[in-house]
């Protein structure tokens, strides 16, 4: 079985944008997940906070561009957030109230417990929070 990760903004936005100081740790994991086959997972949700992190940038029709390739990719599994998935995500945010943690993590959280993913390539500690293992490190 191929190894599965899920895929946050973060790294999205870090291998998209060279001037991120995470630019060429995401292109590294990208490497390795082109190496291994990895199958990698993310949500509608991170798309939409993926394309609004760009909406007044200059990258904004790369990340359009980007969108539009990854949901065309065989690699890439973007899962619908159905009115379920939103509901459980919104019940993670409220229930863990004392966190910084967005209502795109949540949904993030509650879908990598469902499909029974520990590794996510973002640099977002709230993952590590919620006991998932980062990927996306300073070198």
């Amino acid at each position: 079985m191929p190894r599965r990760v899920f895929v946050d903004t973060a790294y999205l936005v870090a291998l998209l944008d060279p001037r991120d100081r995470l630019h060429a740790s995401a292109l590294r994991l990208t490497d390795e997940f082109e190496d291994e086959h990895a199958q990698l997972v993310t949500t509608d949700a991170v798309m939409t906070e993926f394309g609004n992190y760009f909406a007044k940038s200059p990258l904004r029709a790369t990340a359009g561009d980007w969108v539009e390739a990854l949901r065309r990719d065989g690699g890439w599994d973007v899962a619908a957030v159905t009115p379920a998935l939103q509901r459980q995500g919104e019940a993670r945010y409220r229930k863990h109230a004392d966190k910084g943690w967005s209502v795109t993590d949540c949904i993030s959280m509650e879908l990598m417990l469902e499909r029974k993913l520990r590794e996510v390539a973002t640099s977002d500690v709230h993952f590590e929070q919620a006991g998932f293992v980062v990927l996306l490190r300073q070198p």
